[in-house]
């Protein structure tokens, strides 16, 4: 699946290829949400949860590697290589 195809989906179903195809990567804690990053085919989703209100916040599917950076000292090397 290409990214601008992601894109398109209802935001229902961009979860549901997330849940069922997509690869999680990391997770990282910042105050009171959590960030979960996945890789699905040759792109990323950024997944931003309330982790007091249990509730999804935002879902951001990208490239680019700089929003990559946060996560970076989190993903194992061999998958950097």
């Amino acid at each position: 699946m290409k990214l601008e195809d992601f894109l398109t989906l209802p935001h229902d179903h961009q979860q549901e290829q997330l849940w069922f195809r997509g690869s999680v990567l990391a997770n990282r804690y910042e105050e009171a949400h959590v960030f979960l990053l996945y890789a699905l085919d040759l792109f990323y989703v950024e997944l931003q949860y309330d982790a007091v209100g249990s509730r999804l916040l935002r879902l951001s599917a990208f490239t680019s590697t700089e929003p990559l950076m946060p996560y970076l000292p989190l993903l194992p090397d061999d998958l950097l290589n």
